[in-house]
């Protein structure tokens, strides 16, 4: 007999999860945007102390938000220690349970009470070898929650060691480059906390007639997938252009220095970085600088033109009252806003709190066309289409692991 696949609890608490990692998401960038990412020098410690008995009296100017930071990392941390706990004990028994759950609280109360990098990074690789192992365990298994869980556990653990690595090479000049994957991968860890909320909820488990064609279906599905990838790559270049304090390297909207696309040369160069100089003290910019900034300008504009597009195919192919509608159009509204706040982060001059709402924004949008991937999925397999040749339509005892 199978277990049920929805637990209203657990979903009540993916949501927890995954808007506290939101919230984590906007600190991080308000810490990159106000660049105090290296106000705390060590790490795992703050100042040599332990994390987590820091004196609140000295959390004062950028040591507080990169403080804040970690701390909230930690919670965070905790929440996925809990759900992968609570997974586990959900899906298996015995000797399995005891020890799985065991092995668990042992890394967390490690990891909570000895601050030696040594000790983190030896648990970051590890880290990866059990996200592997989950993630192949979860493809073949029928119950999967409780490899989810691990999956959970083991990313958000080796994202707190990125952090702590740019920490620690900075001095050596690898920071920038870990913060960027450190940044990215806090996207991508937030998809999958916002995947869990879906697959834990009471739609993803009952069986219900799709609102779609399974052709349909299936390119749709491909659409949502490519405008996703787009608005992914969209933020990796904000990403690169925030750790490398170059957020304003063109400081005119709607033009870029008058021009479309500004001139590279040396010469023009010279002269945009005397004029930042002259204006506000800002730091020199290259030209691999400006490139990357008008890539995240231009990829805005063709990403916020490709929901629109995705958004009208919704409509023509999909029934009357299909949420995956309404979903097209929230997320239409998402680009419009964001598109708005990524304007007036460039005349506000990069003030820390529209970044951070453009920063979040961006998160959730991304989130938003992830979660319509495994909508449109969902719905065509519930269409009948498993395989790309097609098969019959499936049982209910079927639908109800695809």
């Amino acid at each position: 007999m199978t277990r049920p696949t929805h637990n209203v609890w657990l979903h009540r608490f993916a949501w927890l999860l995954a808007l506290s990692t939101l919230f984590l998401v906007a600190l991080g960038s308000a810490v990159t945007t106000k660049g105090v990412g290296m106000s705390v020098p060590d790490w795992p410690r703050t100042y040599g102390d332990h994390m987590f008995l820091f004196p609140p009296s000295k959390w004062m100017a950028g040591i507080f938000f990169e403080h804040s930071h970690r701390l909230w990392a930690s919670l965070v941390g905790l929440f996925c220690g809990l759900l992968a706990m609570w997974t586990w004990w959900q899906g298996t028994s015995g000797r399995q349970r005891w020890v799985g759950v065991g092995v668990m609280v042992l890394v967390l109360g490690l990891l909570g009470v000895r601050h030696q990098p040594g000790l983190f990074v030896a648990v970051g690789i590890v880290s990866v070898l059990a996200t592997v192992w989950a993630a192949v365990q979860a493809v073949a298994s029928k119950e999967r929650m409780r490899w989810l869980g691990v999956i959970a556990l083991s990313v958000v653990i080796i994202q707190g060691v990125l952090g702590g690595l740019r920490v620690i090479l900075d001095e050596h000049g690898w920071g920038t480059e870990f913060g960027i994957f450190h940044a990215m991968l806090a996207q991508a860890f937030f998809l999958f906390v916002c995947s869990l909320v879906l697959v834990t909820s009471k739609w993803w488990a009952r069986v219900e007639k799709p609102s779609l064609e399974a052709k349909d279906g299936s390119r749709l599905k491909l659409v949502f997938l490519t405008v996703t990838v787009l608005i992914f790559v969209q933020i990796f270049f904000g990403a690169t252009m925030r750790h490398q304090h170059q957020g304003l390297a063109v400081p005119d909207f709607p033009m870029a220095y008058g021009r479309i696309w500004p001139a590279t040369d040396d010469a023009a160069v010279s002269l945009y970085n005397a004029q930042r100089m002259e204006a506000a003290g800002e730091r020199p910019i290259s030209a691999f600088h400006i490139v990357v900034h008008m890539l995240h300008r231009y990829t805005g504009v063709l990403a916020a033109l490709a929901m629109v597009g995705c958004a009208v195919l919704v409509w023509w192919r999909t029934r009357a009252g299909a949420g995956l509608r309404k979903l097209a159009l929230v997320w239409v509204a998402m680009a419009v806003v964001q598109v708005v706040l990524g304007i007036f982060s460039i005349l506000s001059h990069r003030k820390v709190d529209v970044t951070t709402a453009h920063v979040a924004m961006g998160a959730l949008t991304l989130a938003v066309g992830w979660l319509a991937v495994l909508i449109t999925a969902r719905q065509t397999a519930r269409a009948g289409v498993v395989t790309r040749a097609g098969v019959p339509q499936m049982s209910s005892a079927q639908l109800k692991h695809a």
